[in-house]
């Protein structure tokens, strides 16, 4: 192709046909511009469907990661409302000074648990690494980030780092006070000394406050990535029809 041109320009310019070979300089010239842009978009094409393959892997494991986040929030979500059931009992019983029973000893048990949610992060740090932009849709990637740093985050502060404050200065002392554990139960040392001191309802109403709150974030978390689950399958349905 290349000796094809070039016999012509020759043959142009033996014939002193200086108009026409400046006019076929030209030609080539934008076809040579023309193949550049092609095999430019080419490979733009090309990228693009790496990025895009890619991208399909990453948002994959990213559902698999929210669908384990979905049953993990579901489990914590009971758990903070038995916490919740089991504070209200011991309340009551204390309000009324009923009499000590062994039964109570797991209900002490469960008023002084908290329940922290392990979440699955590991797709969100590989997308995180390799470029949010990675994300064609810009509404997709504002929800992914807006999940894990926002909510997630909010779950994070405000249950787990408030109970660290909450625990050493507050639960303790009354837990190594009042009580001893013994297997899955915590028994009282002095029931009517427990009975007459309110600082102990006073630390476990304070916890019901918490596992509401706890319950009231994870719950919203659990809404957040329902809503990115399926903000996900649509937009992967969407690119792959």
């Amino acid at each position: 192709m290349i000796k094809f041109f070039s016999k012509i320009r020759q043959q142009l310019l033996k014939e002193n046909k200086a108009g026409k070979y400046l006019l076929y300089a030209f030609g080539e010239i934008i076809l040579v511009v023309i193949g550049i842009l092609i095999a430019l978009q080419i490979n733009n094409w090309n990228e693009f469907k790496k990025d895009r393959a890619v991208e399909n892997k990453l948002l994959n494991e990213l559902k698999e990661n929210l669908n384990i986040n979905l049953v993990r929030l579901q489990d914590e979500i009971q758990k903070e409302y038995k916490s919740i059931s089991e504070i209200n009992l011991i309340v009551n019983h204390l309000d009324h000074r009923r009499p000590y029973h062994d039964s109570l000893d797991s209900h002490f048990r469960q008023a002084f648990l908290a329940h922290d949610v392990v979440l699955s992060t590991s797709a969100f740090e590989a997308i995180k690494s390799k470029g949010f932009e990675l994300i064609y849709s810009d509404s997709l990637r504002n929800d992914i980030i807006d999940l894990y740093d926002v909510s997630y985050s909010n779950l994070i502060s405000s249950t787990v780092r408030l109970e660290d404050l909450f625990w050493p200065s507050s639960v303790l002392p009354i837990l190594h006070t009042h009580f001893r554990w013994e297997g899955d139960t915590t028994k009282p040392v002095d029931y009517e000394a427990l009975l007459d001191d309110k600082s102990y309802i006073n630390m476990i109403t304070n916890r019901r406050h918490f596992r509401k709150l706890a319950a009231k974030v994870k719950s919203e978390s659990l809404l957040r990535t329902e809503t990115l689950l399926k903000h996900i399958d649509d937009y992967l349905e969407s690119t792959t029809n």
